[in-house]
């Protein structure tokens, strides 16, 4: 009885040193934020030219879809250099990595944009209170190009993946 409660009492120390340690960080290097920021690119520009190749498809383009898959192809082989590189180097799972952060930054543009939207309505509803009619018109401006860069933004992040990105940012 007596060497089993030892025993269990050694378990119990060991787990809480083990518990305490903290393994570090994996730091990344320059040469791989550049290799990640080039297949972040690449993975946008497959993304690009497939999406290309479809609405040339659907518009009976059959030479520029021709076009388009070629450069995908093209792409789809950078991705895999790039991947193989990346994962000599110790980073797992790349090309995941790398898409879930171009939908992090699709998300992020999109919620500025929305805010934007917002704070310019907002300034020109206080410049009609006031009665400011050039501000007004001003403001009315600012809100039309923000939402064509709402648009451009949303489009850009569908074709990267994120479903419903306008919904997404509202909440």
């Amino acid at each position: 009885m007596k060497t089993l409660g030892l025993i269990a009492a050694g378990i119990l120390l060991s787990a809480a040193a083990f518990a305490q340690t903290t393994t570090p960080a994996p730091t990344k290097t320059p040469a791989e934020k550049v290799q990640m920021k080039d297949l972040r690119q690449d993975v946008r520009a497959y993304d690009n030219k497939k999406a290309d190749a479809k609405q040339a498809i659907k518009k009976g383009n059959l030479t520029a879809a021709d076009a388009d898959i070629a450069a995908a192809k093209t792409d789809k082989a950078d991705i895999k250099a790039d991947k193989q590189t990346l994962k000599s180097e110790g980073i797992a799972h790349p090309v995941k990595t790398a898409e879930k952060q171009i939908k992090k930054s699709d998300e992020k543009a999109v919620k500025t944009d929305v805010k934007d939207i917002k704070a310019d309505k907002v300034a020109e509803q206080k410049a009609v209170k006031a009665g400011d009619i050039t501000a007004a018109q001003a403001d009315q401006k600012d809100v039309a190009t923000a939402k064509k860069d709402l648009k451009k933004d949303a489009r850009e992040a569908r074709r990267d993946g994120v479903k419903h990105p306008i919904r997404r940012a509202k909440a």
